[in-house]
């Protein structure tokens, strides 16, 4: 499983631009061939957001 999700922060003072990041993660249950993520997940989870 392939999960992407992305977020976008400012300063707290709002002085500074915005930082952008996107987070993937590859998540593998029980016994997994040691090849597993090195081609096209079979279950994509996709919850990125607009960034504007």
């Amino acid at each position: 499983m392939r999960w992407q999700l992305n977020h976008r922060f400012s300063s707290a003072a709002g002085v500074c631009g915005w930082s952008y990041w996107l987070d993937t993660f590859n998540i593998g249950y029980g016994p997994v061939a040691a090849d597993a993520f090195l081609g096209e997940p079979t279950v994509l989870v996709d919850e990125r957001g607009p960034l504007r």
